[in-house]
């Protein structure tokens, strides 16, 4: 079993004191902070920045710059912000929200990046077209790929101004979309004139959870910090280890230029010792980092439970296991139910056979051009069911004054200008009163279709629905699986029939899933979180997908030749990414941790992970 190095604190410099040192706008020095698990990188982000704000407030105001941060996520985004007052002098925003901001109103250079892009596209899909053997759905799919991207081409002249929105729908000509923004700004930031405009908005630029940001745009950083490092100061955050995400730079600590500061943060704060030292022995295979666990850390407990893989296998054997991991721990609320720990899955669609919301999920993922909405609660059918439906229905459990009230705040019968234009405005919210009755009457001691709550709302106009909603009841609810077609509007009208004849708890149950109410995540969505009680589901035949294989990380399964091709060449390949993903979801264990090994092999799982010093014989069980 591989123990913990012993680090002498006394050697280590103070990361956060480095960091301070570095935000010196005068004399500014880049920086990369490594920061494990656990280890407190917001902490330090934040108390770096309220620091400099103290010092240079006077100058920054007067100057008319700001500190720019850099975050993965919206809510990680808010949070910061919280921490640092919403001070105006710290501009706190997402990836695509800060490349928006920068290349917004570069109209003309848009316009030609498009062109050239546009072009090539077409170049090389009329080469596939030209390849092709038969009209079958990948031809046609490209055809009407091709066909689209020239008519965008050729009505580019027309567009004055291009449009986006980091958070919403990008539709029409002048919009563009999610990716094209991050691309145009890798492009445009390493070159003039928009270098010198990001440096003189802001001097200091920090990127939280930098090995997960879109490796060209973290090319284009680095380079634009190597041109102008007298003036910027570019200071990313983050642990390679935790990098999750395909399109993050891969070995970006290998990129980091040897004028940097590289201060690092080795105590881990949120883990027991046992987690701390399989987290160790975890990262050991990709890296030297190692951490030690905070001064009077508890023990804590890790278990291992394997478990032969069955065909249309329940989830009750995981119900089990949290009985038994409360009777090895003494903590009841392993007991407790689902709610009683964090369940942690690797696919969205696990959580739905888990939760009752894979009829809901499924259709909509299916749908390429819905996913990205889908996933960040973007989408319009989602917004329209989430935020504006759930607070009537919420509020009709108060009373008639409260539902009135949600009623008034998401209806468009009763907002200000339907309001002024009628003629009658008691007979108004009669109808909204009546609208409002209708739909409560579907949940009375009911589960309702979503079919039938869609068709309330649009009969009686207390809620607008989306235009390809619309046209899928118009059609009705079908069980048909997706026609062969690449019609974005066919396919996406198509997803909404099926989801018209699925309960409307099922969409419910979603809602919490991705407002984060749920006892179960995914590997991928609980960066930066930390739970006392965690149960991690290995299972790759009921995930699918290629990109990871726990049997091939814990040694069931040899590795693939394409594995052992890329490891050669230096690339990333799914023993890597498997482990970087297992050593995120160890350690956000504040008190135990129970891992669940679903394998046609479990024996040999067990004695592959006994034989790498990860687990003791006694700490796996065979079920």
């Amino acid at each position: 079993m591989s123990t913990q190095p012993e680090v002498s604190m006394d050697d280590v410099p103070d990361a956060d004191q480095v960091i301070q040192d570095c935000l010196n706008l005068d004399h500014p020095k880049s920086f990369f902070l490594y920061a494990g698990a656990g280890s407190g990188k917001t902490h330090s982000l934040v108390e770096a920045v309220k620091n400099l704000k103290n010092r240079e407030r006077q100058r920054l105001t007067f100057e008319g710059r700001q500190i720019a941060i850099i975050t993965y996520t919206n809510a990680a985004s808010e949070e910061i912000s919280r921490r640092l007052e919403h001070d105006p002098l710290v501009i706190v925003s997402t990836i695509h929200a800060f490349s928006w901001r920068m290349i917004q109103g570069f109209n003309d250079d848009i316009r030609e990046w498009l062109r050239v892009k546009l072009t090539k596209d077409i170049g090389e899909l009329d080469e596939r077209l030209g390849k092709a053997q038969r009209q079958n759905k990948t031809f046609l799919a490209n055809q009407a790929s091709r066909d689209s991207k020239a008519r965008r081409l050729d009505s580019l002249g027309e567009i004055t101004t291009f449009t986006y929105s980091p958070t919403g729908e990008n539709r029409g000509r002048q919009a563009l979309n999610h990716s094209e923004v991050i691309q145009m700004a890798a492009e445009f930031i390493q070159q003039t004139p928009l270098l010198n405009v990001m440096a003189d908005l802001h001097p200091v630029l920090l990127i939280d959870e930098s090995q997960d940001t879109y490796g060209p745009l973290m090319d284009a950083f680095l380079r634009a910090q190597s041109l102008i490092p007298d003036r910027f100061c570019l200071g990313l955050l983050g642990d390679t280890m935790q990098r999750i995400y395909t399109d993050g730079k891969v070995r970006l600590e290998d990129a980091i230029p040897r004028d940097w500061a590289v201060p690092e943060k080795r105590v881990n704060r949120r883990c027991p010792t046992r987690v701390v030292d399989l987290i160790n022995v975890i990262r050991a295979g990709g890296d030297r980092h190692q951490q030690t666990p905070k001064p009077g850390a508890i023990e804590g407990t890790v278990r291992m439970f394997c478990t032969q893989q069955a065909p249309g296998q329940g989830f009750e054997l995981e119900e089990d296991i949290a009985q038994r991991m409360a009777a090895i721990t003494g903590d009841a609320q392993w007991a407790a139910g689902k709610d009683g720990r964090k369940t942690l899955i690797l696919e969205h669609k696990m959580a739905g056979r888990r939760m009752g919301f894979e009829g809901v999920f499924t259709p909509l993922s299916r749908v390429e051009h819905l996913r990205t909405g889908l996933l960040d609660g973007t989408l319009p059918i989602l917004k329209l069911f989430f935020e504006r439906l759930a607070p009537i229905l919420q509020a009709a459990k108060t009373n008639d004054f409260s539902l009135m009230e949600a009623v008034r705040l998401q209806s468009p019968l009763l907002d200000p200008k339907s309001m002024k234009e009628a003629p009658d405005q008691l007979a108004l919210l009669k109808k909204a009163g009546d609208a409002s009755e209708s739909l409560c009457e579907l949940f009375n001691d009911n589960d309702p279709l979503i079919g039938d709550v869609a068709h309330v709302l649009h009969q009686t106009g207390l809620l607008d629905l989306p235009d390809r909603l619309v046209a899928a009841l118009r059609l009705g609810a079908t069980t048909d699986d997706p026609p062969e077609t690449s019609d974005r509007d066919a396919l996406e009208t198509h997803a909404y029939q099926v989801l018209l004849g699925r309960p409307f708890s099922e969409m419910a149950a979603f809602a919490g899933y991705t407002e984060g109410l749920s006892p179960f995540d995914t590997h991928q969505g609980v960066k930066g979180l930390e739970f006392p009680r965690v149960m991690v589901i290995l299972n790759d035949e009921e995930a699918g997908g290629f990109l990871f294989s726990y049997d091939k990380l814990l040694g069931i399964k040899p590795a693939s030749d394409s594995d052992i091709k890329n490891q050669r060449e230096g690339k990333d390949d799914s023993l890597a990414r498997t482990r970087r993903l297992l050593y995120v979801t160890c350690s956000r264990a504040e008190e135990s941790l129970a891992i669940v090994v679903y394998t046609a092999q479990p024996e040999i799982a067990k004695q592959r992970v006994t034989e790498a010093g990860w687990l003791k014989p006694e700490e796996i069980d065979l079920l």
